[in-house]
This record gives structure tokens, C-alpha cells and sequence, in this order.
């Protein structure tokens, strides 16, 4: 069994940084817009639109960058039931790839990055989620053994 926290939008701040650090997680798994990476602990993750070269570069160099699967839980290419993307589907700031590719292949779950809002609806069949932004303290537990997914808010 394994336990992940999910999240977006992290600033590289102290009190962030520790928060993370000291949950009782196996990986952290970013989607994208996350500011130093490289403090948190057991972190892995995809990219979004404004991280930085420096970002890039850490997450390929150490081998952190998720390019297509996790753990073979996650994927970013839809050839998994539960699939991970930094940006919404089809909304004034998603993408209307990723809601093409909801209608078409139906994962079970679909976690996304990208907005502010921390949030759970549907797109046919398929649980989307909104991870939020951990700036505004949301984040995701999940939990590989039954696929549960817990919205979480902290006040760091």
C-alpha cells in the first residue's frame, strides 16, 4: 500500500516546505507549478506552465520528472484508470485535449493541477479532481490500495 500527496501551485516557502515534508506520505507528486522541488522530500512530479528551467532541468537530471507512468498507478497518457495532467479539462483555463481524451477513454479518475479551486465533479463517467492550489493550503491524499482520494486543507 501506498500513500501520495497531490498537489499544485506550491510556493518555496519555509513553512510549505515543512508541512510536506513532515506528512506521513511515500511520494509527493506534483502537478506542476511548483517552486523548489528540490527541498521536498520523495517528490516527483509533472510540469506546468510556469515552472522555471531550473525546475526542468532538476526534475530530468534526478530522474523526477514523471514522463508517462507512476508506480503504475498514475499515467499522464490516458493508458492507465487513473490518470494525472496539470491542466482541467476544457475550461476557460483547461484544455480541451484532456476533456476529448475523458470522453474517449473514460479513466476511472482523473487529478488534475493548474486552478486555485479545490474541487470533485464528473465528466461522463469519469471522477475528476481538482487538487487546488497548495498556496491557498489544498492538497490530495491517495491511497494506491483502494484508489481513495481524500481533499485536504491545512493552514501552513
Amino acid at each position: 500500500m501506498t500513500k501520495m500527496v497531490l498537489i499544485t501551485s506550491t510556493p518555496c516557502r519555509e513553512g510549505v516546505i515543512e508541512f510536506l515534508n513532515s506528512l506521513n506520505v511515500d511520494f509527493v507528486v506534483g502537478l506542476g507549478d511548483i517552486e523548489c522541488p528540490q527541498y521536498i522530500s520523495n517528490y516527483y512530479g509533472i510540469l506546468g506552465e510556469m515552472d522555471t528551467v531550473t525546475t526542468q532541468k532538476y526534475l530530468r537530471k534526478m530522474n523526477k520528472l514523471i514522463a508517462s507512468s507512476f508506480l503504475n498507478v498514475f499515467s499522464i497518457d490516458f493508458s492507465s484508470k487513473i490518470v494525472i495532467t496539470h491542466f482541467p479539462p476544457d475550461s476557460p483555463t483547461g484544455s480541451r485535449f484532456v476533456k476529448a481524451k475523458i470522453l474517449a477513454e473514460s479513466p476511472e479518475i482523473v487529478i488534475h493541477g493548474h486552478s486555485r479551486v479545490q474541487k470533485e465533479y464528473s465528466i461522463g463517467r469519469t471522477r475528476v479532481i481538482s487538487v487546488g492550489s497548495m498556496e491557498l493550503g489544498y492538497y490530495v491524499i491517495f491511497n494506491t490500495h483502494d484508489s481513495r482520494v481524500e481533499l485536504e486543507r491545512t493552514s501552513h
